[in-house]
């Protein structure tokens, strides 16, 4: 019966392990998209200056 515990504990941990790591990546993909979109805003705001 202790394995059993045991066994689900360490499952448990994986698993948390697991999902903390798709956490972390899902937050830097977010970055990214974040960076990308505020670059492209600026470039537009500089091709609408030249153009007015």
């Amino acid at each position: 019966m202790r394995w059993l515990f045991v066994i689900v504990a360490i499952v448990a941990a994986v698993r948390i392990i697991d999902l903390q790591r798709k956490l972390d990546a899902a937050r830097s993909r977010g970055d990214m998209y974040r960076d990308i979109s505020s670059r492209l805003d600026r470039q537009l705001a500089e091709l609408q200056k030249q153009t007015a």
